[in-house]
């Protein structure tokens, strides 16, 4: 089987794969083959799919666990304290922040250590249904015959404009998210949000003992392209009417280099998500906003949920359509309600509850993929 991609959705199936006792190579078009480094968060949804590749225990013990999520006015004001849904009972811990290189390292070595065969620096370039196979070219001239190809190269999937060409380009949701790793407060056990005026929300997330991350969700109309010497005082000044923790944060702010800013996006491919021996997952299917913070936990539960799909069916045909049945209206839900908590920040209705929202949907997911 092949495998379009080497990030979370690409690296957790080729381990998932493996453990069926699949035969996986993975190709990766970054010849580098690293990630930017900020960290995430690891719902405890996302902790019961990686305890289904063997890497729960080792994510914990490199991240941050946390159980609840403190919201704050703009000023600091204790607003309300979110006790996240858990998985206690099966051993796992409700949230835990890890840096996005730390968990790309432990995937990336379980990958290899699993026997997944990698090539690095090439891409498909097209793909052919034959009866039983799909044939494939490379961007390095090569070819091959798979009995699955995946698409798991992100939200601008490559594989996805191949054989999904009617499927609408992401789209702009009309926020940007602005992140940059700096020392771990005494104070940051827990994720720590402040919601602002001006439709901005700031927050610092722990990553390690010994690292957070600060992040801001803020309304950028017309998308605009900011260069990267600028970014210190633009996000400076998006930051300026925050209290509490956000001051001393910013006041770490990195070298513009370390920086990341992001437009955010979205994407959901209308079910079923495969044609013929190919198939999507991750982002290239169902690409959110990361205000519930479930993107990495999406993919993570594709990859088991096919894996344990392909395992389980007589025919391939039969898995990708009961993979399609699983996932999408779980998928389509977190995409959805990250959208509309977004379009309440930007846009303020009587009555909006984004925390309930993100306490309902977190409660829903607890149920298993």
């Amino acid at each position: 089987m092949l495998v379009v991609g080497g990030g979370i959705a690409g690296l957790a199936l080729g381990i998932a794969l493996r453990r069926i006792g699949r035969t996986v190579e993975l190709v990766e078009l970054n010849s580098a083959w690293n990630v930017y480094g900020v960290g995430i968060i690891l719902q405890a949804n996302a902790l019961r799919a990686l305890r289904q590749l063997g890497l729960s225990d080792a994510c914990v013990a490199v991240g941050y666990p946390y159980t609840v999520s403190l919201h704050h006015e703009e000023d600091g004001q204790l607003q309300a304290t979110r006790h996240k849904p858990s998985l206690l009972d099966e051993g796992l811990p409700a949230s835990c922040g890890i840096l996005r290189p730390a968990l790309h390292d432990l995937l990336r070595e379980a990958a290899l250590s699993a026997g997944v065969q990698v090539r690095l620096g090439i891409t498909v370039t097209t793909i052919v249904d034959e009866p039983d196979t799909a044939h494939v070219s490379f961007s390095d001239g090569s070819e091959g015959r798979y009995a699955l190809v995946v698409g798991a190269d992100g939200i601008r999937s490559h594989v996805r404009s191949l054989r999904f060409p009617e499927a609408q380009p992401p789209r702009f949701t009309g926020q940007g998210c602005w992140r940059f790793t700096l020392p771990r407060a005494a104070e940051v056990k827990s994720a720590v949000m402040y919601h602002g005026r001006h439709a901005r929300l700031a927050g610092l997330v722990p990553v390690s003992q010994d690292q957070m991350y600060l992040l801001l969700l803020s309304e950028e109309p017309g998308n605009p392209r900011l260069a990267e010497a600028d970014l210190p005082r633009l996000l400076n000044d998006r930051l300026r009417h925050f209290g509490g923790l956000i001051p001393a944060a910013a006041m770490q702010m990195p070298a513009p280099k370390d920086i990341i800013y992001r437009p955010l996006e979205t994407q959901l491919v209308s079910a079923p998500w495969h044609r013929g021996r190919v198939v999507l997952a991750g982002d290239a299917a169902h690409a959110t906003t990361p205000h519930m913070a479930q993107g990495a936990s999406m993919a993570l539960e594709d990859a088991v949920v096919l894996a344990d799909c392909l395992d389980a069916a007589s025919t391939v045909e039969q898995a990708l359509q009961r993979y399609a049945d699983r996932r999408f209206e779980r998928c389509r839900r977190v995409v959805e309600a990250s959208v509309q908590v977004g379009r309440w920040q930007m846009q303020p209705e009587a009555g909006a509850d984004p925390i309930a929202l993100l306490r309902e949907v977190a409660t829903e997911l607890m149920r298993p993929a």
